[in-house]
């Protein structure tokens, strides 16, 4: 099964708060076909693509109940730093937002004008979880015509975490080979894990990362709760978030 982004929204003040934003909702809708619905947050039309629908809301507070009651699978967050005037919601509100929904969330760094997605960069760590992440990455790929850039993490040096990483960067690796995709591997092991995929993201020009989000104890990713929240603050590109699902997504039983 394909994954296919029928219905997103962007949460949006002005934009020039949010240009890098729109311009990766842009790409999305012209590949995907999208409806784009604009969370608008004392926004006008103006400025904004004509293909956008709008969505008036009183207060960064409430996006987290519109999305939730809409038909929307994805929200693109602008991120916005403390003293900055681009953006459009702080960190902290957007991990708040990540923790309690259960849809894709992309979060924008609102300090840059626009960003060059044509590497995503997608950690696999030690958890059976990790695994699911492939169809978003496979999906955002396909929209920006990026490589797909994997790289095996783990906080833990041991033998059997690094088994459990090879295997699972390995089962991954092949199924991008199956479906024509072009992409790469690298294995850092020991650290902090987000501090060690931020670097790496660094080094080859990444665009994007994708990670996992999950508060529940039975999930045991090195990308769940802190760690997540940690990605989204510190990384200077583009975060997609997703929620794990029971393995439903065809392309994630590898």
């Amino acid at each position: 099964m394909l994954l296919s982004i029928s219905n997103f929204c962007l949460a949006a003040a002005e934009p020039k708060s949010c240009s890098a934003s729109i311009q990766i909702a842009e790409k999305l809708q012209a590949y995907y076909r999208s409806r784009v619905t604009v969370f608008a947050l004392g926004a006008s039309k103006i400025g904004f693509p004509p293909s956008f629908d709008f969505e008036p809301i009183t207060d960064s507070k409430n996006l987290g109940k519109h999305f939730k009651s809409s038909k929307n699978e994805l929200m693109i967050l602008p991120l916005q730093e403390e003293g900055s005037q681009l953006g459009v919601i702080s960190i902290a509100q957007a991990n708040k937002l990540i923790d309690h929904l259960e849809r894709m969330v992309l979060t924008v760094p609102g300090n840059k004008s626009d960003f060059l997605i044509n590497k995503i960069l997608v950690p696999i760590d030690s958890s059976f979880e990790t695994r699911q992440k492939l169809p978003y990455a496979i999906a955002m790929a396909r929209a920006f015509n990026a490589k797909i850039c994997l790289i095996g993490v783990s906080s833990d040096k041991g033998k059997d975490a690094e088994f459990a990483v090879k295997n699972y960067l390995s089962q991954v690796s092949r199924h991008l080979d199956d479906k024509g995709f072009n992409h790469q591997l690298e294995m850092r092991l020991g650290g902090n894990p987000t501090d060690q995929v931020i670097s790496y993201a660094a080094e080859i020009g990444a665009g994007m990362i994708v990670i996992m989000t999950e508060q529940e104890t039975n999930f045991t990713s090195l990308f769940s709760g802190k760690y997540s929240q940690q990605m989204v603050k510190k990384s200077p590109v583009p975060v997609l978030s997703i929620h794990p699902k029971d393995l439903i997504v065809s392309d994630a039983r590898l």
